[in-house]
């Protein structure tokens, strides 16, 4: 389901589902209320919206309406500049596939299949934004609610680069350790921060 597309979106996102998933319905709707019908009348396995956060029809109070009908996991969003403000936004709302406004096809398969699958992603564009948005923490308030999580160095430098869009294996070959030690730092780290998973980890890390 597209919801409320631009006409950039619809034309775009249409075709590359044909691409993608060549049996697929797309059905457009264009209000809230068109969207709880969609779902009561057939089966939604996504929902596609654009997401900014002062817009009134693409906005916050839409984003939660949309997501209280479907469930946060089945909703992709494409998030719109300033990307790193707009994906804490929508991650507070309770979404958890997010999209960039440049993405790549594959990083669109792999989002796609995630909201399918109904599994947290984010993509490496919008992953690297929040990464390089985080400034170094010298606040005092700041170093309070660090402390708390009580990561270790390492810990934070694998956590980072993780959470910058890289792989576990592309992580263990920048730092010169082994997968099986990147494992157990990423574990561990998250294990500190009470979540399980990376896009989990954004929400309170970054």
């Amino acid at each position: 389901m597209l919801f409320h597309p631009s006409e950039f979106t619809r034309s775009s996102w249409k075709l590359l589902l044909k691409k993608i998933l060549p049996g697929c319905k797309a059905i457009e709707t264009s209000s809230v209320e068109e969207v709880r019908h969609a779902v009561e009348s057939v089966q939604v396995d996504a929902l596609m919206m654009e997401f900014h956060p002062r817009d009134v029809e693409h906005g916050i109070d839409t984003l939660k309406a949309v997501i209280s009908i479907t469930g946060g996991k089945r909703v992709m969003l494409i998030c719109g500049p300033p990307a790193p403000v707009t994906t804490r936004t929508a991650m507070q709302a309770g979404a958890s596939v997010f999209l960039g406004c440049n993405e790549s096809v594959e990083e669109l398969k792999r989002a796609l299949s995630a909201a399918l699958e109904c599994v947290p992603y984010m993509s490496s564009e919008l992953a690297s934004a929040l990464a390089r948005s985080v400034g170094p923490i010298n606040a005092p308030q700041e170093e309070e609610e660090s402390s708390q999580y009580a990561l270790s160095v390492r810990e934070e430098e694998v956590l980072e680069l993780l959470v910058s869009g890289m792989r576990p294996s592309q992580v263990a070959s920048r730092l010169g350790l082994s997968m099986k030690t990147i494992s157990s730092h990423k574990r561990n780290a998250l294990g500190k921060l009470g979540v399980s998973n990376i896009l989990e980890a954004v929400r309170i890390w970054v």
